[in-house]
């Protein structure tokens, strides 16, 4: 794995190719949404697509409870080698499966918007729009330009994670589920742990 790290150029490439793939689904699922063809593959890769989202964004939040932990393996720093990458990724998958399950149809199919939507639907909506900012803002202009503030906007995913949890707990609690709530939990403690070895905090 060591290799990999002299590679950077390399994985950035992959990651374009996958964005470019994600933006080319995005545009084929709309076409077909409107010309009312492929619903049932629109609709399963949408669900997976929301399923690898969830996968990566435990990856990005691994590097820094095992920071805060003093935990040390090659693992986490490759991880954090590849973050800003692993967040753009889980965005766009989070875009693709909230559009090719709610968007699309709303916009192309005709379908009426529901103004009473389950809880679950609530809280991935604002999963999706929290994430904005820090998929706008995850480049290297940004964090030169942004300075402190970078890390204060990126911090939204602290609390993002726990709205994850909850739109996928309330479908069904296992598998990813599961892992994001232990996720949560461990956020939680790590930033706790690490306050109480600040000199001055008790």
């Amino acid at each position: 794995m060591q290799r990999l790290f002299t590679k950077k150029k390399e994985i950035i490439n992959i990651f374009r190719v996958l964005y470019a793939f994600v933006i080319g689904l995005l545009v084929l699922f709309a076409y077909w949404t409107s010309m009312g063809v492929n619903r049932s593959a629109i609709y399963e890769v949408g669900t997976t697509s929301g399923q690898i989202a969830a996968w990566l964004f435990v990856a990005t939040l691994l590097p820094g409870i095992a920071r805060r932990f003093k935990v040390q393996h090659i693992v986490f720093t490759f991880l954090m080698f590849i973050r800003r990458q692993l967040g753009v990724s889980m965005f766009l998958l989070g875009f693709l499966h909230y559009a090719s399950i709610r968007l699309f149809p709303i916009l192309f199919a005709g379908v009426p918007l529901n103004l009473s939507p389950p809880t679950f639907e609530i809280l991935g909506f604002f999963v999706l729009y929290s994430l904005v900012p820090l998929y706008i803002t995850s480049n290297d202009f940004s964090v030169k330009k942004l300075g402190v503030w970078w890390r204060r906007i990126h911090s939204i995913a602290y609390i993002t994670v726990w709205l994850i949890f909850g739109h996928v707990a309330l479908q069904e609690f296992e598998g990813v589920a599961v892992v994001l709530g232990l996720v949560a939990i461990l956020e939680l403690a790590s930033h706790f742990i690490s306050k109480k070895n600040i000199p001055g905090h008790a």
